[in-house]
């Protein structure tokens, strides 16, 4: 091939590109052709390839499903698998023949719009007329079961589907197995709490899949002996998915669910993969929940007070731990603690005190015990720092500020302006800066950073913003979140009136330009 740039390329007929670089021209095409000089391809004309490629997405396609799934569209999804699963059915080898698909106006519908079984029956009967695509029976709904979505995945598993990568094709079960889930404990969620939990189920699933592969690896819910997630292992959800949670009205159940993956025992690196410290709206919610993730971390460390104090020091029960460590009869630090644990840290002198062991902890690189003794002795913003600086949790940083200070607190405050806010911009993640300037009763700018290009933004930011990274444009799930809050109070009214039209057309056109590849 040339070094030289293309200048130009044409589709010819029988399927063959030509494609002219400088002086010379070359001619792409089938292997059969005289004229060919190089086979692109091995099954299919090159033509045929290319619009596999670049065409658009086949209706199992696990990111059209995700996308059906983030915009409330759980009935559209249930069809597409239970059309899937009569598709496999009904292949009579391995490799399966033309896929029959939806039709295109079905994915038009709105599912939100309350409508009658019988005028869907009829929209769709009446669709079948004018399209060429096999229509699948009426009641195909109804027979979308657990039943019919494990015998799906068993095949999908021995006989993966054509054009799909083998990490599609992971996907795409997670997201089949995910669905069942959801539509088995949806009934009593808003349509944000149902997007949370179709990412947070979808992470979970991923993770077990990951360890049943990987021979035992570590999972989000189940530690090592370090307490260090395995590696292969995703972290966290994404921060999109936290913010569905943060604006949900169901969050008492959000959190029930959650704790039920965890397999009923959330420790903080379970808390903080969710998110919960970060969408949870009651602190008062968030203080029963860190005094059982604390409980959680005594049992789970063999009964060591040192691996819970920090949580219990925050909630303000350093008796409670002057009580552990009554029972850690086998522990070396056990005399000290008791000694020193017996005095009255509301004094200025005990508070010293706890400050001096603090920063010799610190020397140890004993960072989380440090952030605990600060804690003692009365100095959050210490605490916090070590957090943020030691340990590079953020999360954990606003967990402690948020349970001692509330949302209207300084160091919290703090906290979203120095450090979470620029991550964002850092980042590109409109998501998180979203929910910063939220937290920040910023609610107008919550609305025009999901629109507004990030630099424009900065300059009438009062964060330090010294670096700011490439926007993410093409979730298309931005206009969801951007359709939700532009008209939720007096503030994001405001925020959306100084968002330009210009502005907001390229935003919509760019969605749609998104969701038409797909």
């Amino acid at each position: 091939m040339s070094d030289s740039i293309i200048s130009d390329s044409i589709w010819l007929s029988r399927g063959a590109l030509l494609v002219s670089a400088a002086h010379q021209l070359y001619v792409f095409g089938e292997a059969h052709e005289p004229f060919l000089a190089t086979s692109t391809s091995t099954s299919g004309s090159l033509f045929e390839n290319v619009a596999i490629k670049n065409g658009p997405l086949d209706d199992f396609h696990p990111q059209l499903v995700l996308q059906c799934l983030l915009w409330n569209k759980v009935d559209l999804v249930k069809e597409i698998i239970t059309l899937l699963a009569h598709n496999v059915a009904s292949a009579r080898s391995n490799e399966l023949g033309e896929m029959k698909q939806l039709p295109l106006d079905r994915f038009w519908e709105d599912d939100l719009v309350p409508s009658s079984t019988s005028a869907t029956k009829r929209s769709l009967d009446a669709s079948a007329l004018f399209s060429h695509h096999n229509q699948p029976d009426s009641d195909i709904e109804d027979m979308f079961s657990r039943e019919l979505v494990d015998r799906l995945v068993r095949s999908l598993e021995d006989h993966p589907l054509p054009h799909l990568t083998p990490s599609e094709m992971e996907h795409l079960i997670v997201l089949i197995q995910t669905t069942i889930e959801i539509d088995e404990q949806s009934r009593s969620l808003d349509a944000n709490g149902v997007r949370y939990l179709i990412s947070m189920r979808s992470f979970f699933i991923i993770n077990r899949r990951v360890t049943e592969e990987g021979g035992g690896a570590a999972s989000p819910g189940s530690k090592s002996n370090k307490g260090v997630l395995a590696p292969f292992v995703r972290e966290r959800i994404r921060y999109r998915d936290i913010v569905w949670a943060f604006h949900s009205e169901t969050q008492e159940i959000l959190l029930s669910a959650s704790t039920a993956a965890c397999g009923g025992k959330m420790l903080w690196l379970d808390a903080r993969a969710l998110g919960v410290f970060l969408w949870g709206k009651s602190v008062e919610s968030l203080r029963d929940q860190m005094e059982v993730i604390a409980r959680n971390q005594y049992m789970a460390s063999e009964r060591d007070p040192s691996a819970c104090c920090m949580f219990y020091f925050a909630l303000g029960k350093v008796k409670l731990v002057h009580g552990l460590w009554k029972q850690a009869a086998w522990h070396k630090e056990q005399p000290m603690m008791l000694k020193f644990l017996s005095n009255d840290f509301s004094q200025p002198r005990w508070q010293t005190a706890a400050l001096k062991n603090a920063f010799a902890l610190l020397s140890k690189q004993r960072y989380e015990y440090a952030a605990a003794f600060f804690l003692l002795g009365g100095s959050l913003k210490d605490a916090v720092n070590v957090c943020l600086k030691q340990l590079a949790d953020f999360q954990l940083a606003v967990a402690l500020a948020r349970v001692m200070e509330g949302d209207d607190g300084p160091v919290f405050q703090t906290i979203l302006k120095d450090h979470v806010i620029p991550r964002a911009f850092r980042n590109g993640n409109r998501w998180l800066g979203s929910w910063a300037y939220w937290m920040l009763n910023r609610r107008d700018l919550a609305v025009r950073i999901l629109l507004t290009p990030l630099r424009d933004l900065a300059a009438e930011s009062d964060a330090p913003l010294d670096e700011i990274g490439d926007p993410h444009y093409d979730d298309p799930s931005l206009a969801v979140l951007f359709a939700q809050l532009k008209s939720k109070s007096l503030q994001t009214v405001k925020g959306t009136i100084q968002i330009s039209g210009q502005t907001e057309f390229n935003f919509v056109h760019q969605m749609a330009r998104v969701l038409c590849r797909m």
